[in-house]
Formats: structure tokens, sequence, C-alpha cells
């Protein structure tokens, strides 16, 4: 359940040659900032290399680097900031730090979910990535509800026969189902005779007193 991720290492470095340059965070020094970004691009090409040969532990120092810079040179919502949180979310899985990994996941997918919306495509492909954490996990509850909600998203935006409506359909298809709910076992007689006499009205048990000789 890995090719999502793989896949989104691989898209953002992409990103990064496609998307053309954007303002950093005010304020803005232009020899300063240029070459603050300058850096942090270095910084994404090393953790992504690490990465890439088989080596995320080597990956952590340079990914958590480049995100620390990356909040700070252009903010928590900025494609490239959510780009280095989610190398760093690899790299930390990658090594068995399950829970800050989930906490970068969520971050990247809330903050896309955010500011673009859920039909974007960056914000289905971090729906997939968590989706694929919880899976990895073994936490049906945690994956089942995220899987359903990208299924329905998926068909939505890019029909039930794509690929990623399939293999989301296989995901929630794969989920445990709940165990059907036992009726709990029906009460002896002589209990339901006690109970019946339990609740009758306490108006009658009084006029019964009333009668004593």
């Amino acid at each position: 359940m890995t090719g999502g991720r793989t896949g989104w290492i691989l898209r953002s470095a992409l990103l990064l040659c496609l998307t053309p340059p954007l303002h950093a965070q005010a304020p803005y020094v232009p020899d300063v900032t240029e070459a603050r970004e300058k850096e942090w691009r270095k910084l994404v090409a090393a953790s992504q290399a690490a990465y890439a040969s088989g080596k995320p532990a080597d990956g952590i120092d340079p990914a958590r680097k480049g995100l620390t810079l990356a909040d700070d040179l252009f903010g928590p919502d900025d494609p490239r900031t959510l780009i280095s949180a989610n190398d760093l979310a690899l790299h930390l899985e990658s090594t068995g730090h399950y829970r800050e990994a989930e906490g970068l996941y969520r971050r990247v997918f809330d903050s896309y979910l955010r500011t673009r919306g859920e039909d974007d495509p960056n914000s289905q492909l971090a729906l997939e990535n968590l989706v694929d954490f919880y899976v990895a996990r073994n936490r049906p509850d945690a994956a089942g509800p995220l899987a359903d909600y990208a299924l329905r998203s998926f068909r939505r935006t890019t029909g039930a026969g794509s690929a990623r409506s399939q293999r989301m359909e296989g995901i929630v298809a794969a989920m445990p189902k709940p165990a059907p709910a036992v009726p709990p076992p029906s009460a002896p007689e002589t209990a339901r005779q006690e109970d019946d006499v339990e609740k009758m009205p306490s108006s009658a048990m009084e006029s019964t007193g009333e009668n004593r000789p």
C-alpha cells in the first residue's frame, strides 16, 4: 500500500519544476530570501534523494530542516511547505516514527482541503497517502471512514472506472465488516413475573394495604 506515497514524492519533485516561483512570506528581502529558498531546494533534493535510494533515515535531518525553513520562509499552507511536510512524513513512517508521521500526513491533507477544496488533485493525493498510512498500520477504524470519503470524491471527479476510484474501491471492500449484533438472552419466566410485580403502580399496592383487616 505504499504506491500512493511513493508517487507523491515523485510528483512533488515535478511540481517544483513546473510551478512558477511564488513570493515568499513578508518581509521579502531579495538577496536573503532567494538564498534561503535556494537552501530549501537543496534540502528537499537531499531528502528525496535519500528516500529514492532506500535510505530514509539519512533523509530525516534534511527533510526536517527543510520543513522548518519552509514554515518560516513561505508559511504553513504554502505548497512548498506541504511538500517538505509530506517528505518528512515519508521518512518518519519508513523508520517507524508513526505518531509524528501521522500528524504530518494529516497536516498536509487538512491544509490542502482547507485552502484548495476536496476536488483538488493535491487534496486527493494527500487523502490517499493518509488512507494508505492507516491501512499499513492496520487501523480500519481510521482508514474506513476516510476511504469511504475518498471513494465518493474520486468517483465524482475522476469517474467510477478510473484507476484511482478502483484502487480505493478495493481498499473499501477489504475493510473488515462489523460483527452482527447479538440480541441479549431472554429473561427466565420467573424473573419476568417478578419484574411485573415490581412495575405494578404504587396506587394498586396502597389499596391492597387499606383492605387488610
